[in-house]
């Protein structure tokens, strides 16, 4: 049997920018998801499931994300209902799935 010499995750970048009262908010972080191989992933694009019941499915966690916020204004530990928050922005799971297929596979390199 053979294995790739790659991790099982992905660091994804995930980055956006939203009207914020009339202003733009710009906001850079990282989402960790599981790496879909090739077979699983075009299973999955071609599902019946929706952006969002995937990432919930693939995402464990984030790094320096300052979008979703505690009553204290502090940034949100990763878990379920937090990233549920995350992903009831408009179009914030497209923008993560878009940044998701950029980074799983392979890319060229000059």
């Amino acid at each position: 049997m053979y294995k790739l010499a790659i991790e099982d995750t992905v660091k994804v970048p995930v980055k956006f920018e939203t009207n914020n009262g009339g202003r733009g908010k710009a906001f850079n972080f990282n989402v960790i998801c599981e790496r879909l191989p090739q077979d699983e992933l075009s299973k999955t694009i071609e599902s019946d499931s929706t952006i969002k019941e995937v990432l919930k499915r693939i995402t464990t966690g984030w790094e320096n994300q300052k979008f979703v916020l505690e009553a204290d204004n502090k940034p949100a530990d990763f878990n379920e209902d937090s990233f549920d928050a995350m992903l009831s922005m408009g179009a914030v799971a497209f923008v993560i799935w878009s940044s998701y297929l950029k980074e799983v596979g392979a890319k060229t390199k000059n």
